[in-house]
């Protein structure tokens, strides 16, 4: 098992999740590590005009769960000026191509860019998984982020395995579904270096309460 435990994420894309991060009872310093903006889940919201934690923002892909059916232009609007506020952009393999020059940009002004694959239906093989990490690496990722929908323990031990693996770019990997949150608390263990939960409310099947997640997480994995 890896030492450590993984930095625990909080999504946020609806208003609920914009309360908790407005509430001053609210300690989220404390209790996370990192923010996830759906931008394209909060699109036309106002957002807060500071950040309690560091913060991955995303305008996620109509085909890979983005809300709203936003075009490729609106997202990369959305994403470039998330560049102003955000530590690192999370923008989907498939657009990797056609966002480049976001991509670069990113870089120039020292972001983290994570390259990221959903399929919410089934989990590719470990080769498959294989062939998306180096076309990531080549594409400019600093971190490829994997989140599958889990049909059966295969599926988990497919994930372990690509996550335990020396890869060309550090992989996080998560699974979907009825065995979601055991893969995330399992996968956490053998080195995946984000967790993600939800806060103000679930959006996927698997999720953790984020505040809950790393309350947990610092329970059964070694610091």
């Amino acid at each position: 098992m890896a030492s450590g435990r993984p930095l625990v994420v909080g999504t946020l894309h609806d208003r609920k999740g914009i309360a908790v991060v407005k509430n001053p009872g609210i300690r989220l310093a404390r209790e996370l590590d990192l923010l996830e903006i759906r931008l394209d889940a909060l699109h036309g919201m106002p957002l807060p005009e500071s950040w309690a934690l560091p913060v991955i923002a995303t305008a996620r892909h109509p085909l890979e769960g983005g809300c709203g059916r936003l075009s490729l232009a609106t997202r990369h609007r959305l994403l470039e000026g998330a560049l102003d506020w955000a530590s690192a952009l999370d923008v989907e393999l498939r657009s990797s191509g056609e966002l480049a020059p976001l991509v670069a940009s990113a870089h120039q002004r020292g972001r983290t860019v994570i390259l990221s694959h959903h399929d919410f239906e089934e989990t590719p093989t470990v080769a498959s998984l294989r062939r998306l990490a180096r076309k990531a690496s080549g594409e400019g990722a600093d971190l490829f982020k994997v989140a599958t929908f889990l049909r059966g323990q295969g599926d988990l031990l497919r994930l372990l395995e690509f996550q335990c693996e020396s890869t060309d770019v550090p992989v996080t990997t998560m699974g979907m579904g009825p065995a979601g949150r055991f893969s995330r608390i399992v996968l956490g263990g053998f080195g995946a270096p984000l967790c993600y939960g939800w806060l103000g409310s679930p959006q996927v099947p698997g999720q953790w309460p984020a505040r809950d997640l790393k309350a947990l997480l610092s329970e059964v994995l070694p610091a």
